[in-house]
């Protein structure tokens, strides 16, 4: 009995360190530009995130989720990539339209390499938070304690968090 708890705790270290499991590798914002569009800021620190994926969460945790479009390009550069979420720009394209956000619904978006290996910090929201920001703002999962996400500035998010 003794040794099973000790593999169980030993399991759950590893899958909280980093090198047991996908990395992460960056991390994904959401911004304006003037016109109102919605802009990914996808910070890819080792360019290897390959997917990207909108969802529609379930209403409770234990309902299903909808996955809305997925991106795909395979050769994503290091640093920052900005490009508009229903347009797309160079070969980050939309694999089909990107329909209009439910005000009352929570979306994800998810990055990912296409072999699971690395991941980027995912960016859960709601469309109001949205109508919130500011062109040169970008709202990002907050780093720290608590589940929340933070508006910060496009200088704020740079790749210097890659470190």
């Amino acid at each position: 009995m003794r040794r099973s708890r000790m593999l169980l705790l030993l399991a759950v270290g590893c899958a909280s360190l980093t090198g047991c499991g996908p990395g992460q590798s960056g991390m994904i914002g959401l911004s304006v530009d003037d016109a109102g569009r919605t802009i990914v800021v996808l910070q890819d620190c080792k360019g290897d995130i390959d997917k990207l994926k909108l969802v529609m969460l379930g209403r409770l945790k234990t309902d299903p989720e909808t996955v809305l479009v997925e991106w795909s390009n395979p050769k994503s550069p290091k640093g920052v990539v900005q490009f508009p979420l229903v347009e797309g720009a160079g070969k980050w394209k939309p694999q089909s339209p990107v329909p209009e956000f439910d005000v009352t619904r929570h979306y994800q978006l998810r990055g990912k390499k296409e072999n699971d290996w690395s991941n980027a910090i995912d960016i859960t929201f709601t469309p109001t938070e949205l109508k919130d920001l500011q062109p040169g703002q970008v709202l990002r999962w907050k780093r720290g304690l608590g589940e929340a996400n933070e508006i910060v500035t496009m200088d704020e998010y740079t790749p210097k968090d890659c470190g």
